[in-house]
């Protein structure tokens, strides 16, 4: 009865990384049965098998208090229970910051993480870490009214002095007050885990509530919302743009939109408000508001879509497809299938993926040759009929050129090796541009900075003093990194292998430069807001800095965590490949000698190298019928090389052999 766009999506994604992972964990014991020592082809699998487990579709939904967040959000989980799953009401229902996930479990939960933590520096990503810090309520989320007693938590208030609400970082404009004292929330964030399908395949949800939460949390604009793939803008359909909603958009979604890349949309939520005036026309007067906020906010029109969160949720209740096709949900589903396709392609084109389908492709093809080689020396040996001194003699040659290729693999190993060790030594000089210590040093002079002057002036010239300083030490990582990449150029120039193009394997900092250039520029447009403008030194203005900071070093040790990684897997590719040619001429010079024996003891029998033959011919059934089961692989596996049919040509070395 309905559009099932989004799920059938997010179910398709979700099976896919589970088909894929499947595939990588199958051809990680397909390595160590038929391949023992491949350590580091396993690593490699590994990384890739982490990168999906680690995934996660996030859709961010920013607005002021009232816009229908809470609903959209029951909208769209209303597939599983068919009604309102989070408590829904007219006013402010989600006081703090809230996240909603899957932990893999059938138990539902709220943590909540209190209030007073913000007299603290202490970032969010510090507090996941500190599980004592949070409160915990399990629930049964079948149990309608246990699930909106522990829902209803995130919404709870607590009265405090107006001194106290600044000392957190709250503006009391924003604020509701009573007497001489004014509400708060009582928590700083919840975490809600639901055993809801969509979620458990990977969908994340975070709602921020109000221009005041926003605010009084840098790290929500800084780093949660740029790691969303997906951002949300709601408005309220039957009073368009205020000017707190502006406010909001300018200050948080602009720079989040045009400096950090992220995918925004508005939603005009509440649309069944313009059902009720008889002598207009609802969809004309939806199409007039849509032109109004897309100029208004220099978005493209096809990103801006009128919904009724609150109908779609009824008409998925009452099974009504000509209601939940009035509430134009499908719209904004539409909208999100085509960020997690964009999501997808990102994914799909990781370089730890890549580089696991490169190895498995490898791998074939060098069996594949191995074998059709190895059938080709079978049916030529029987051609010779029975023992004679030419068929001793021939497979004396056979056994010499596989042992001189053997030796050469070896050689090949023990050059990769030494380079190898090479790069690793490049690494001291690498990563000291972006060590601790130099970020410390940037930190240290930031706050001297401030403490001599602390202003809105003071502010932004020591951000943008701090900001410079990072992209001086960019500087010198960059050049640092195109010496080793030219380092590895030249390791890979000197192979063979001709199915993997160097310059692919180079690493890259430009996707972290562009994030530290973005975050620049936000903060620069974060730090103009009026409650940092007006503010003086309070906890809100050090906790921003703070925050900065931490989203540089966040930055900074993903980038030596890549660097560490590419360092240590970079070469993976060549030596697998010259450690399996080795393996496989190993075992082919066993059976040669085996042959050799019986040959001279005056037997023609050929079984010996018919074992090796139904050995490989069984490792390739197997890996084949991995590869076949791949479901949609972004990265198609390459089709094998054609085997040559003379008997020497058995393997595929890296450089050829000197010829004398």
């Amino acid at each position: 009865m309905e559009d099932v766009t989004l799920r059938q999506h997010i179910a398709d994604y979700d099976l896919w990384k589970k088909g894929l992972d499947t595939q990588f964990h199958r051809f990680s014991h397909w390595l160590e049965e038929h391949f023992p020592n491949s350590a580091g082809a396993r690593q490699v699998v590994q990384q890739a098998r982490q990168l999906l487990v680690d995934d996660q579709f996030t859709v961010a939904l920013v607005g002021e208090f009232s816009r229908g967040k809470t609903e959209l959000i029951n909208a769209l989980l209303s597939h599983t229970y068919g009604k309102r799953l989070l408590p829904s009401r007219p006013g402010r229902t989600t006081m703090c910051p809230t996240e909603i996930y899957s932990d893999g479990t059938e138990q539902a939960s709220v943590r909540l993480l209190p209030i007073e933590t913000l007299a603290t520096n202490t970032s969010l990503e510090s507090f996941r870490r500190i599980p004592q810090k949070w409160v915990n309520f399990d629930f049964d989320p079948e149990d309608a009214g246990a699930t909106r007693e522990a829902l209803m938590k995130v919404a709870a208030t607590k009265a405090v002095t107006p001194e106290e609400a600044a000392r957190y970082g709250f503006d009391r404009r924003h604020l509701d007050g009573n007497g001489n004292l004014v509400q708060i929330p009582a928590w700083r964030y919840a975490l809600i885990s639901l055993p809801h399908p969509l979620l458990a395949q990977g969908l994340r949800i975070i709602d921020t509530p109000g221009l005041n939460a926003l605010g009084n949390e840098p790290e929500l604009t800084l780093s949660t919302l740029p790691s969303a793939q997906a951002v949300a803008f709601l408005l309220s359909a039957d009073a368009g743009v205020s000017g707190t909603d502006l406010n909001m958009w300018e200050t948080h979604l602009v720079p989040l939109k045009e400096h950090r890349g992220t995918a925004v949309m508005a939603l005009l939520n509440k649309i069944d408000v313009l059902w009720d005036d008889p002598d207009e026309d609802p969809d004309q007067m939806l199409r007039k508001m849509r032109g109004e906020v897309s100029k208004l906010l220099s978005l493209p029109q096809e990103n801006v879509v009128g919904v009724s969160a609150k109908k779609a949720l009824l008409a998925r209740a009452e099974r009504d497809p000509m209601l939940l096709q009035q509430s134009c949900f499908g719209e904004f589903e539409k909208l999100l299938v085509q960020r997690l396709m964009e999501h997808r392609d990102k994914v799909a084109n990781h370089r730890s993926l890549h580089q696991a389908l490169t190895l498995m492709a490898d791998t074939r093809d060098l069996l594949k040759n191995r074998l059709n080689s190895g059938r080709a020396t079978l049916e030529h040996l029987k051609r010779r009929g029975s023992a004679s001194p030419e068929q001793f003699e021939e497979l004396r040659q056979l056994h010499a050129t596989a042992k001189e290729q053997h030796k050469y693999c070896h050689q090949e190993l023990l050059t990769l090796k030494s380079s190898q060790r090479m790069l690793a030594r490049q690494r001291a000089s690498l990563l000291a541009p972006v060590s601790s210590q130099q970020l410390q040093q940037l930190i240290d002079e930031t706050r001297t900075a401030l403490n001599e002057r602390w202003s809105p002036l003071g502010l932004a010239r020591a951000i943008d003093g701090f900001m410079g300083g990072v992209e001086y030490q960019l500087s010198n990582l960059e050049r640092e990194v195109d010496q080793t990449n030219r380092l590895v150029d030249a390791i890979y120039d000197r192979s063979t292998l001709n199915n993997i193009v160097s310059n692919e394997q180079h690493f890259d900092i430009g996707g972290f430069r562009a994030a530290l250039r973005g975050l620049h520029r936000q903060a620069a447009q974060l730090r103009r807001s009026p409650q940092l403008l007006l503010a003086r030194r309070n906890r809100l203005t050090e906790r921003f800095v703070a925050t900065l900071a931490n989203e540089v070093g966040r930055m900074y040790s993903q980038m030596i965590s890549s660097v560490d990684g590419w360092l240590e897997q970079v070469l993976e590719p060549l030596k697998q490949h010259v450690q399996y040619q080795k393996h496989l001429l190993n075992r082919h010079m066993i059976k040669l000698t085996e042959l050799k024996q019986k040959t001279q003891s005056k037997r023609t029998d050929l079984r010996t190298l018919e074992e090796e033959l139904v050995r490989n011919h069984s490792a390739l059934g197997a890996l084949e019928d991995l590869l076949k089961h791949t479901q949609a692989t972004p990265q198609p596996i390459a089709p094998a090389p054609v085997a040559a049919v003379a008997v020497a040509d058995n393997v595929t070395p890296l450089k050829a052999p000197a010829t004398s």
